[in-house]
C-alpha cells in the first residue's frame, strides 16, 4: 500500500513550513499527488524524493523559478545527486576558506598579521551561475539541446521597497507596527515590469468582482495569483498576507494607491485576503 502524507507530515519530515510547501504547489514546482475529496493536499514517497532534490538545490543558492526550469523535463536525479555531491563539498570549501580568512583578519586586528588587498578577498569567490547550470547538464546532451535550455542564475538581488508602485508597497514584509520603515526583502531575479502589470491586472480585476462577496471563486482565484506573487519576493506566510490586508484599509497612504484601481477596493481586498488566508490554514 502507497504511504501518504499530509501537507503538516511533510513539513515536518522535511524541516520546511507549510506554507512553503502550499507556495511550492502553487508555482508547480511540488504538486501533491492526491487532494482528497475534503481538498486536503496528499504527497506520496515519489514527492518527498522531489522535495529532495529541491531542497539540495535551494542549499547550493539555486532561485526557485531556476530550480523550477531544472527539474520540469528530463531531470536525471542519479546524475543530479553526483553533482549535488560535488556542488556540496565545493560549498563546504568555501566555507573553510572563509572562516580561515576571517581568523586571519582577526589576526590582523590584532596587529599578528598583516593581509594584502588581494588575500583579503580570495574567499568570496563563487561559481558563476552558467557553470553552476552545466553541472546539471550531462556530458552527452547535444549542443543543441545545451543551447535551448535557459541558463540559471544563482544570484539573488535585494530591493529597498516602500514607494509609489502598486505592487512595490505590496511586497514588503510589514510589521503593522511599524509601517513607515522601508523594509529590505530578497526577491528572485524577476521581471519588475512584467510583476508590476501582473499586480495592476489583479487590482483592476478584484475592483471589477467587487459587487461580489469576497469567498466567491472568481475574487479568491485571484487571491491565489497575489498570494503566488507576493511569494517571489520572500516567504510570506497567511498570518502576513491577513497583516498587509490590514494595513491596506487602515493607512491612508496604502489605501489611496490601491483605490484608485476602484473606490473601496482597499477595504475589499483585505476581507479578500483574510478569507483566503483562513483556508490555507485549514488545508
Amino acid at each position: 500500500m502507497i504511504r501518504l502524507y499530509k501537507v503538516q507530515e511533510i513539513a515536518k519530515i522535511a524541516g520546511v513550513s507549510v506554507r512553503t510547501l502550499h507556495h511550492y504547489d502553487s508555482i508547480g514546482l511540488l504538486k501533491p499527488s492526491n487532494i482528497g475529496t475534503n481538498r486536503y493536499r496528499y504527497y506520496n514517497g515519489e514527492d518527498l524524493k522531489l522535495l529532495q532534490q529541491i531542497l539540495f538545490l535551494k542549499e547550493l543558492d539555486f532561485s526557485l523559478k531556476k530550480i523550477q526550469e531544472l527539474v520540469a523535463d528530463g531531470f536525471d536525479r542519479e546524475y543530479a545527486l553526483s553533482q549535488h555531491i560535488e556542488l556540496l563539498e565545493q560549498k563546504k570549501q568555501r566555507v573553510e576558506k572563509l572562516i580561515q580568512n576571517a581568523e586571519r583578519t582577526q589576526r590582523e586586528l590584532q596587529g599578528l598579521e598583516n593581509l594584502t588587498d588581494q588575500e583579503r578577498f580570495s574567499a568570496f569567490a563563487s561559481s558563476k551561475a552558467e557553470d553552476l547550470m552545466k553541472k546539471y547538464q550531462k556530458p552527452e546532451a547535444s549542443s543543441t539541446q545545451e543551447a535551448s535550455k535557459p541558463q540559471i542564475e544563482t544570484a539573488s538581488s535585494y530591493a529597498e521597497t516602500h514607494g509609489e508602485s502598486a505592487v512595490a508597497v505590496a511586497v514588503a514584509p510589514v510589521d503593522t507596527t511599524l509601517p513607515e520603515e522601508p523594509v529590505k526583502v530578497e526577491k528572485e531575479e524577476e521581471d519588475l515590469e512584467e510583476i508590476n502589470r501582473e499586480g495592476d491586472r489583479i487590482y483592476n480585476t478584484v475592483a471589477s468582482l467587487m459587487h461580489l462577496p469576497p469567498q466567491t471563486d472568481a475574487v479568491q482565484k485571484e487571491m491565489n495569483a497575489y498570494y503566488t506573487l507576493l511569494n517571489r519576493f520572500y516567504d510570506c506566510s497567511p498570518k502576513m498576507f491577513r497583516g498587509l490586508g490590514d494595513l491596506y484599509a487602515s493607512d491612508s497612504r496604502f489605501a489611496s494607491n490601491i483605490d484608485q484601481h476602484g473606490q473601496g477596493l482597499a477595504k475589499y481586498l483585505k476581507d479578500a485576503m483574510y478569507v483566503y488566508a483562513e483556508g490555507l490554514q485549514d488545508a
